[in-house]
């Protein structure tokens, strides 16, 4: 389908400028030189250089933008005024060619931007590609929209507020076009959408054609884009009313579909009487298709009609009007290049080393109080380490923690030990080792390998005593020319049964020593056996009875002594390591925040603001606060758990009961120690054989598929040869009887 004629918009053209020097001599004038930034002026004068020969094809587009975007970097740190860095900046009108020399920054990036606009128009215009041509009108249009709300003060035509709206207008009008196009050549869209989308394309033509209608009689555009706009106008309305004609006929109702499509006509009638310039004379023959189109439907539609549905057709005037769907949006500026790294684009800040002088001693002055902030927090944070790491030393904390601990409990010498008792779960879940099965596998595995030997020896001797009588009449092949490989595969599975034997001779060695503690292991962690192996020989030792009478007496209330309470004292120790970890990640987080805090862009935003250094430092430190309460929190939480846990172990020394079981656990901690390295290493020497044994069950399954697919493909080639043998005897059978 043949799309219609769309309008590009004009660039404005400008005189080459030299940036280079009015920068040079700004930064020479305020900064004391400007060698260290000769390179940047440069550069920056060679980017408006490219822009000035930027092609109206994306990488024109691309360079225009990235000019713009370093011009508003510039503006934050460069004042370009006749007071500051003075330029010249001279453009002239897009339709009028009057020429026009700013010094305001505003106006060349105005200038910019409506050429930017115009290479997308001009992009979409050039572009087969309805998708491509459809997002840059939207762009050109959402550009000229930030024109017109952004330069109220225009000091040439073509950037008139009235003049950029009518633009974005036109526009907008022609991406809903696009997008009409492209679904009618999809085919894919239903009619009743399509209605929606062409009215609203149809409206837009009108809004833009009143815009350049007015234009036009200031002074400026093209006459010729106001016939084209109405041509449209009506083109699209005629192309919504055959679509309702098209819905309303799918839905059975002819005579509505009727009235329609006359009404299609009608606009389309209208479209081709208007007068339109011979620059768009490729448009008529799309119109007159169109036309011809619609008349042939309509006789179609008119004869059904009339012999089949007579339906009634309803006056032109009677029927719904088409409601609207509005596809195409400006589109903003922060999204153009939604697709893409927008920095990457533009580059890095041309000047980014560059700080105002004044940005730059305001910057310095905030250094320095955050500098006040964080030594004040790091003095606070060091002393209350140093008085806990004091305190701590004192105590003989957490260290003597862990032997009173030990005391305050009651215990006997067949206590099994916490991690025996996990390995004593483990092997009790899994088992003991047992090497049965892998025998039972490799015996299985001798025997096949046994009777495909014995199989193809049969077949061998037949077949060669076959040849022994019939001498040169038996024509089958020796058996051993065939069997190479099954007897290769065959000598395989021997030797892999060899190596795997040697491997399961090694893992029986090295169970073989531990093959009695693992047995106890296996019983769980609750077997006598187990307990009875941490149990001294001549029963409850002399140790335990003592304890046991402490603690009856304590129970029956003779003894007066009682057990000191540990767990205060552990849970405070807790308290007070978690405090100090959470004063270290705070002041951690507080340093790094101070480090990376930079309000330079604030400072260069609200440069024009007088004496905003004290509101803006004030309102900046304000956000260090939380991490301040924070850290004072932890030290005063500190103070208190620290004086808590001084009263809790004073307690706990002083505890006669303490001081007794203190000096009774010597000889029990010995015995414990070497019991659990006994079964530590049967444990250890257990898990390499159990999944040494793992791996050499899963080779021996292996083998033995493999050695039940050799019998399968013995058995197959002894059944072929036999087959072959008997076909060989009867042929040599029937030679006979015809002798």
């Amino acid at each position: 389908m043949p799309t219609s004629p769309k309008v590009a918009i004009p660039l404005k053209t400008t005189k080459d400028l030299d940036w280079e020097y009015p920068l040079q001599t700004y930064i020479r004038n305020a900064y004391g030189s400007s060698e260290n930034f000769s390179k940047e002026c440069q550069m920056f004068s060679r980017l408006r250089q490219d822009m000035m020969g930027a092609g109206k094809d994306p990488t024109g587009r691309d360079l225009l933008y990235k000019y713009y975007g370093q011009l508003e970097l510039l503006d934050l740190r460069i004042p370009v005024e006749e007071g500051g860095c003075k330029v010249g900046f001279t453009w002239m009108d897009a339709f009028t060619h009057a020429e026009t020399t700013q010094h305001s920054l505003a106006f060349e990036k105005a200038s910019v931007l409506f050429n930017l606009a115009s290479t997308n128009s001009h992009i979409a215009v050039e572009t087969n590609d309805l998708k491509i041509a459809y997002k840059t009108f939207q762009a050109a249009a959402g550009i000229y929209t930030f024109v017109a709300e952004n330069f109220l003060h225009a000091p040439s035509a073509d950037l008139n507020r009235d003049t950029v709206r009518a633009l974005a207008s036109l526009m907008l009008a022609q991406a809903q076009e696009v997008f009409v196009e492209r679904l009618l050549v999809e085919g894919t869209t239903k009619p009743n959408m399509l209605a929606k989308l062409a009215k609203s394309a149809s409206l837009m033509y009108k809004t833009a054609g009143d815009g350049l209608s007015t234009a036009v009689s200031k002074g400026w555009g093209e006459r010729d884009w106001v016939s084209l706009a109405s041509v449209q106008q009506y083109y699209m309305d005629s192309v919504a009313n055959h679509q309702q004609a098209l819905l309303q006929s799918s839905k059975g109702k002819q005579g509505l579909a009727i009235a329609y499509l006359r009404s299609a006509i009608s606009k389309g009638d209208a479209a081709m009487k208007s007068y339109l310039p011979s620059t768009y004379s490729a448009f008529i023959e799309i119109l007159t298709a169109h036309h011809t189109q619609l008349t042939t439907s309509l006789t179609s539609m008119e004869k059904d009609n009339d012999f089949i549905y007579h339906d009634t057709i309803p006056a032109a005037n009677s029927v719904i009007e088409i409601g609207q769907l509005e596809a195409a949006k400006p589109t903003q500026m922060s999204d153009l290049y939604v697709d893409q790294d927008i920095t990457q684009l533009i580059g890095r800040d041309i000047f980014e080393k560059l700080i105002p002088v004044s940005v730059a001693e305001q910057s310095s002055m905030y250094s320095e109080e955050k500098a006040k902030v964080l030594r004040a927090e790091g003095e606070k944070v060091d002393v209350a380490e140093e008085e806990l790491a004091t305190a701590l030393e004192y105590l003989g904390l957490p260290a003597a923690l862990k032997t009173i601990r030990t005391l305050t409990h009651s215990f006997a010498d067949d206590r099994v030990d916490e991690k025996v008792a996990q390995w004593a779960q483990t092997v009790q879940i899994s088992g003991a080792v047992s090497f049965a099965d892998i025998e039972q596998k490799k015996r299985d595995i001798y025997q096949l390998v046994e009777r495909c030997e014995r199989e193809l020896e049969a077949e061998e001797r037949e077949s060669e005593s076959m040849r022994s009588k019939l001498g040169h009449f038996w024509t089958q092949s020796p058996s051993v020319s065939l069997t190479t490989t099954l007897q290769s595969d065959l000598h395989s599975i021997k030797e892999s049964l060899w190596t795997a034997t040697t491997s399961d001779r090694k893992l029986q060695a090295q169970y073989a020593p531990v093959e009695n503690d693992v047995r106890i292991l296996a019983q769980g962690p609750n077997s006598p056996e187990l307990a009875s192996s941490f149990r001294s020989p001549g029963g409850i030792s002399s140790l335990t009875k003592s304890l046991v009478d402490i603690e009856l007496s304590d129970r029956d209330g003779n003894s007066g002594i009682a057990k000191p309470d540990t767990e205060t004292v552990e849970n405070l120790l807790k308290k007070l390591t978690k405090l100090k970890k959470e004063r270290g990640l705070v002041f951690t987080e507080l340093k790094e925040m101070i480090q990376e805090d930079d309000i330079s862009s604030l400072l260069i935003l609200n440069k024009k603001v007088p004496n905003i250094e004290e509101k803006l430092f004030k309102s900046e430190l304000e956000k260090f606060l939380p991490y301040q309460k924070r850290i004072a929190a932890t030290i005063y939480q500190q103070a208190v758990t620290l004086k808590e846990l001084t009263a809790a172990w004073k307690a706990i020394l002083d505890n006669p009961f303490i001081k007794e079981r203190r000096a009774q656990l010597d000889s029990v901690d010995h015995r414990k120690d070497f019991t659990i390295e006994r079964f530590k290493k049967a444990f250890e020497n257990w898990s390499d054989v159990y999944h040494g044994k793992q791996k050499g069950v899963k080779f021996y399954n292996e083998l033995l598929d493999f050695a039940k697919a050799m019998e399968r493909n013995v058995q197959e080639f002894v059944d072929n040869r036999r087959d072959e043998s008997r076909r060989i005897l009867a042929t040599l059978q029937e030679r006979r009887g015809m002798m």
